[in-house]
C-alpha cells in the first residue's frame, strides 16, 4: 500500500513549490471537482432527456435516433 487519493499524496509531498513547480499545478488541477451539470442542463433544455423518448432509448432504438 500507498496512498489511494493523488491530491492528498502531491499536498504531502516533502518538497517545495519553488523546487518541484509541477507540484503547485498538479494540486491545482486535482482539487477540481468533475461534475456533469453543465451538460446535464444542456441537455435538458433540448428537451429529450426527461421525456419517454429519452427514458426508453435502448441500443437497438439509439442507432435510429442518431
Amino acid at each position: 500500500g500507498g496512498q489511494v487519493d493523488v491530491l492528498d499524496w502531491w499536498e504531502t509531498l516533502p518538497v517545495s513549490a519553488e523546487r518541484c513547480p509541477l507540484k503547485v499545478f498538479t494540486i491545482a488541477i486535482n482539487s477540481i471537482v468533475p461534475h456533469a451539470a453543465d451538460v446535464e442542463r444542456y441537455f435538458l433544455g433540448l428537451g429529450g432527456v426527461q421525456s419517454v423518448k429519452g427514458c426508453n432509448l435502448s441500443v437497438s432504438s439509439g442507432f435510429r435516433v442518431s
